[in-house]
Order: C-alpha cells, then sequence, then structure tokens
C-alpha cells in the first residue's frame, strides 16, 4: 500500500470472494491507516480484484480451504508487521475507529496482545444500536502472535463456523464501532439464515426436540427484544430480531432432520 515510515507499521488483511458490494467500503476505510493491505481472493468474477487493486490493494489467489484456515493463512502472511488487522469484506472502520485504531498502534503499548472493536449491523438503510449489540471482536493483534480457532470441516467452502482470532496475552477494546454490512437486504438475511443453520446443524450434537423447536426461538426474540432492547430500533430491529428466532428455529429443524435420517429420496 505504501512505504510511508510516517504510518505505522500496521497490515490490513481481508479475504474476498465476489464482493463487490462492500468490498471498496472496507479498504478506503482503511487504507490510509495502513503499509500494507492484502487481499487473499478465492475466484472473484465480480469485479472485486480490479477494484482492490484500484485501491492499492495487493492481491493474490488462493483456493478456497474454509474460513478458519484463509485468515490464518492472512495471519501467517502478514507476521513480519508490528501490528495486523484482519476485516471481513463486509467489515468497515467508521472514522472514531479509524481513529482509535491509528493511536493505538501508534502508542504500541506492549502490555497488549490484541485490541477488540465492537461490531456494529448496518441493516435496510441504518445502524442497529441495540439488537446483536454489543458484539466485541478480536481484530487488531500484533503480528506473529495470533492465531486462528474454531470449529467445522476445514475442507469445506463454508464450514467454518465460530472462527475466532486469539492471542495469548493481553486484549483491550478500542473506541469506535466497526461497521458491518451482513445483509443486502431481508431477503438475503432470511437466505444466510438457512445457510447458517444448515451448517450449524451440522456440527450441533444436541437440539432438534420438539421442546426445543418451541422454546429456542422465542429465547432468541426475547433476548433480541427485551433483552438487548431491539425494539428501541424500531422496525429494523424487530425484523432484525424476528430473523434472529427464525434462524434458531431452523437450525433445530434441520437437526431434527438429521437425527432422524430424513432425506429426500427419489421416486
Amino acid at each position: 500500500m505504501t512505504t510511508d515510515q510516517n504510518i505505522p507499521d500496521l497490515a490490513v488483511g481481508i479475504c474476498t470472494r465476489n464482493n463487490i458490494d462492500t468490498i471498496e467500503r472496507t479498504i478506503g476505510s482503511v487504507r490510509d491507516l495502513a503499509r500494507q493491505v492484502l487481499v487473499v481472493d478465492s475466484g472473484s468474477t465480480d469485479g472485486t480484484i480490479q477494484a482492490c487493486e484500484t485501491l492499492g490493494a495487493e492481491v493474490i489467489h488462493r483456493d478456497w480451504p474454509g474460513y478458519l484456515a484463509q485468515k490464518q493463512f492472512l495471519l501467517d502472511e502478514l507476521k513480519g508487521h508490528r501490528w495486523v488487522l484482519i476485516l471481513d469484506s463486509d467489515e468497515s472502520a467508521t472514522p472514531p475507529l479509524q481513529g482509535s485504531i491509528r493511536r493505538t498502534v501508534r502508542a504500541d503499548d506492549d502490555r497488549y496482545e490484541g485490541w477488540l472493536v465492537n461490531r456494529k449491523l448496518w441493516f435496510l438503510g441504518g445502524y442497529l444500536n441495540h439488537a446483536y449489540q454489543p458484539e466485541w471482536r478480536l481484530r487488531l493483534v500484533r503480528g506473529g502472535k495470533a492465531r486462528m480457532c474454531g470449529i467445522g470441516d476445514q475442507r469445506s467452502g463454508d464450514g467454518q463456523l465460530h472462527e475466532t482470532i486469539v492471542v495469548d496475552g493481553r486484549t483491550g477494546r478500542l473506541d469506535g464501532d466497526l461497521r458491518h454490512d451482513s445483509w443486502r437486504d431481508l431477503a438475503d438475511m432470511c437466505r444466510r439464515h438457512i445457510t447458517y443453520a444448515e451448517l450449524a446443524a451440522e456440527y450441533n450434537a444436541g437440539g432438534g426436540t420438539l421442546l426445543r423447536m418451541l422454546v429456542s426461538p422465542s429465547a432468541a426474540l426475547v433476548k433480541q427484544l427485551i433483552v438487548k432492547r431491539g425494539l428501541l430500533d424500531g422496525p429494523r430491529g424487530v425484523i432484525a430480531s424476528c430473523g434472529a428466532s427464525a434462524g434458531t428455529l431452523l437450525k433445530h429443524m434441520f437437526i431434527a432432520q438429521r437425527r432422524a435420517g430424513l432425506r429426500e429420496k427419489d421416486e
């Protein structure tokens, strides 16, 4: 990205595949903070690669081995930098977070091995300030000091579940939010809940009972609407909270199908 020595030794790593809708915002939010932006692409055909290169990012191709393995590859590639910021292709730093990252990297406090950021969903034209909040994620880590952990089949294209970055040491929390454009619209949210529910069921040994199908979705709805105060987010908060409930129900439906050995059969 730049060899300007006045910029702290920060590298940004991003995994992509057909993310043209969000990648320009993602790179644009951090390009002035970093000496290097490395994009590992697994076969984009929608202009993502060209957009990344236009914004000054280095792009390399790597076949998709799963989220966990791909992000571990990024961490390994960037371990020579003092600090590494790992972002998803639908995440972007807000101006307050940009300032916090800049100050933190410059200060280089040796008491900390990593910093968490609060990820906030942008949905249907606005932020969810209550539903799904707070959502702290470790994103800024010392180079060579972090690793990926998670569950799922590393051979699967989408089989990495709950992958997370971990460090052996003290972590702090940065000011500002990480914008998360997880869903393009309501239809996209529903499709993703189906996909995630099916994957979660594959690696979840519990649940799938009638009781869980009756109780768990209601609990998820109460959590988001009442406990997290998603009602205060207005209609978008209600819709997102209902989506969380639907996703929970779908997960237990898929578990029930698996446990019963039910599969579609040809006549």
